[in-house]
């Protein structure tokens, strides 16, 4: 797996941005049920997603997608998708159909033992979306329809009902009255837990110390150190280098961003994968899904989510919560 494969997903969806003005982006939560056709089995799935439109007709979105667990597979991943747009009907209802990547991370019964593995890949996600504006607020209702072909895992198809709401992102000028402004840097301490990506879904504490720095109102990059404790499992204390592209809203109060790039590990401790070294490489890659708050002046509360993606069956869900302080 290219260890900087998480950070394409931020690059792209950054130059698709940026070619846009600003417009009404969407945040999307929605939820319902996934069936696996070749396996005859289902399960729950669901979704964030963060939707930025063009032009009336034309938008891109940037998704997390859980799918639930069927029968050796507990699978979830990224995708960034085009999307046309029908102008509005029947009052406010549109129609939506997306096409795009999907990375998936799949975790499966290991082929030579009773263990797992985490495998990766890359499949490609159709959707069709029935979208209903409210005229009176900013409130939106979605019904989804997914279909995922992934080559080396399993095809799936997914209906969710989903609840959005539109945010206009601010507009600042990126020259010398922004740079003059405060609050170009963020120092935002963590602490959190840390979930291993196995069938048992083993858990521990995290914390993580973080240095963040806006290039531009929107593109920003980061430096952390990470400690990630997970019991007798797995003992990571590693440094985190990102990219972001994270928009803000309402005068700079809210932020919401993903991030990419590299995690490197300093000292580690992991136990063997049937008998063999569980951890051959010491970089791996990262995706992060941010959100933050301003409390005050120059505090800021923060929540950041990463994914820990290995080459050796060791990727891990890590959540956090911290408090930063800009200058």
């Amino acid at each position: 797996m290219p260890t900087l494969t998480p950070l394409r997903f931020a690059v792209l969806l950054a130059a698709a941005l940026s070619a846009a003005a600003a417009r009404a982006d969407t945040l999307l939560l929605d939820a319902g049920f996934m069936n696996s056709p070749a396996q005859d089995d289902h399960s729950y799935a669901w979704s964030l997603i963060y939707n930025h439109p063009f032009t009336a007709n034309w938008s891109a979105s940037f998704s997390w997608i859980n799918e639930g667990h069927v029968e050796d597979h507990h699978r979830d991943g990224h995708s960034f998708q085009l999307w046309y747009n029908t102008d509005p009907f029947w009052g406010r209802v549109k129609l939506a159909a997306g096409i795009g990547p999907y990375r998936y991370f799949d975790t499966t019964t290991a082929s030579t033992s009773n263990n797992y593995d985490d495998n990766h890949g890359w499949g490609v996600i159709y959707s069709l979306a029935a979208i209903y504006q409210n005229p009176d607020s900013n409130w939106q209702y979605q019904l989804r329809y997914n279909h995922i072909d992934a080559r080396g895992s399993i095809d799936t198809n997914s209906v969710t009902l989903g609840l959005g709401y539109e945010l206009a992102p601010d507009t600042r000028s990126s020259g010398a009255n922004w740079r003059a402004g405060n609050g170009n840097q963020e120092v935002t301490a963590y602490y959190g837990r840390t979930i291993l990506n196995s069938f048992d879904s083993e858990t521990g504490t995290a914390g993580s110390l973080e240095y963040r720095y806006s290039l531009s109102p929107w593109v920003k990059l980061s430096g952390a150190w990470l400690l990630e404790n997970n019991n007798a499992t797995v003992r990571h204390n590693g440094a985190l280098a990102e990219v972001w592209l994270e928009p803000e809203f309402f005068n700079k109060r809210f932020t919401i961003g993903v991030g990419g790039g590299a995690y490197f590990l300093l000292d580690k401790k992991d136990n063997v994968i049937d008998g063999r070294d569980a951890d051959p490489s010491r970089v791996s890659g990262v995706v992060t899904l941010t959100s933050s708050y301003r409390l005050g002046q120059d505090w800021r509360a923060r929540v950041a989510w990463h994914r820990i993606v290995t080459s050796y069956s060791r990727d891990s869900d890590i959540i956090l919560l911290g408090a930063g302080y800009q200058f």
